[in-house]
């Protein structure tokens, strides 16, 4: 009895999460954008190790952007690559009087402390963060510059994932959609927890970023620990940018194995956030995952359970389906609704595994361990 009592609190629990998250989500998307003329400039900042087939489609779109290339400087941080990414980064420097190239001391490595060398190196406040195999809207520098105009000290903006080529990659996709919509809903009802380092831009006259707030004991981990710091400031607003304009494409992995390695990378580094609302957020999710894999299993030896888990999985099914339905929609990518119902029978055997995975098994990131 104590123990079914238990799992009608955590469900209750998720349900109360997931609500305020769809109530949130409505105050967030849409947005127009801004029409207060061109904002602050920018410093846009790229980490980048071995990313010489993924540069070309970045670059390209930050040479095709809307904002006047005399607002906006864009400064690559070479992560030691080994591949051909610096012939590509030279030969963009050399077209483009904005960009730069900049390469880490053989005595750092790592993203963060990438990300880290090209704040110091920024010539404006105002910076924008993105990922070597993103790909940009004509209009995302744009948006940027004016929401920073109306007083956003963070801006988190929207991620979707493509291609979609195989059923892998749409179960990441929408698993991906999931957080977009949970990052998008929570900002909505002014409680951020999760940030994405493939469309982050920030105040950093106000915040003051150094490697220190980015945890150089986490490999990983730089967009959220970033959110964090943005939310200990009383007077700092996070926002949401909900626009397509300011959509960012980033690149599903191939293959099963890649995906899990990527959620344990994701979970290794939860150990290490002391942000109320995200750890509150996070255990929520991860007891309800836990509750439904326990009945699953004591089915075997009752089959009432079966019943109980059946119930759970309705309930999570219809309150997850309104909140993805919300973001995929504004993100124009309601076709992946079809494995939705697949996903929602594996997820919660997936978020189980993964948290304990990336707990107790070091992941890598680019060949090195993380933690």
């Amino acid at each position: 009895m104590i123990l079914f009592t238990l799992i009608l609190i955590i469900v209750l629990a998720y349900l109360g999460l997931i609500v305020a998250f769809t109530i949130g989500l409505g105050k967030a998307l849409p947005q127009a954008l801004p029409r207060n003329g061109i904002g602050m400039p920018i410093s846009v900042i790229v980490a980048f190790k071995d990313e010489a087939l993924n540069l070309p489609n970045l670059l390209d779109a930050l040479m095709n952007q809307s904002f006047p290339k005399e607002k906006f400087e864009v400064i690559l941080v070479n992560d030691h690559s080994s591949d051909k990414s610096l012939s590509t980064v030279d030969h963009y420097c050399t077209l483009n009087s904005n960009f730069r190239l900049i390469n880490l001391p053989e005595n750092k490595t790592g993203k963060k402390g990438a990300i880290a060398l090209g704040i110091d190196s920024a010539n404006y406040p105002l910076v924008a963060l993105t990922d070597a195999d993103c790909v940009l809207g004509k209009k995302w520098l744009e948006y940027i510059s004016s929401e920073a105009r109306n007083g956003s000290v963070l801006m988190l903006g929207p991620v979707v994932m493509t291609p979609l080529d195989n059923l892998t990659q749409k179960f990441q996709a929408l698993e991906y959609s999931s957080l977009m919509a949970s990052a998008a809903g929570s900002c909505g009802i002014g409680r951020p927890i999760i940030a994405s380092s493939a469309n982050l831009a920030f105040r950093n006259d106000v915040l003051n970023v150094s490697m220190d707030i980015l945890n150089p004991k986490v490999s990983s981990g730089d967009d959220m620990f970033l959110l964090h710091h943005a939310k200990r400031f009383q007077n700092g607003k996070i926002s949401f940018m909900g626009s397509r304009d300011a959509i960012v494409e980033t690149a599903t992995v191939t293959s099963l194995q890649k995906a899990m390695v990527q959620r344990k990378r994701w979970a290794s580094k939860s150990l290490y956030y002391k942000d109320i609302d995200t750890i509150v957020a996070g255990f929520v999710v991860l007891l309800f995952s836990l509750a439904l894999v326990f009945l699953l299993i004591a089915s075997i030896f009752n089959v009432e359970n079966l019943y109980y888990f059946l119930v759970l999985m309705l309930i999570k099914s219809l309150v997850d389906f309104i909140l993805l339905y919300k973001y995929l929609s504004f993100a124009e990518q309601k076709k992946l609704l079809k494995v939705f119902l697949p996903l929602q029978l594996v997820y919660p055997v997936y978020i189980v595994y993964s948290f304990f995975a990336g707990i107790f098994i070091k992941p890598l990131w680019k060949g090195r361990s993380i933690g």
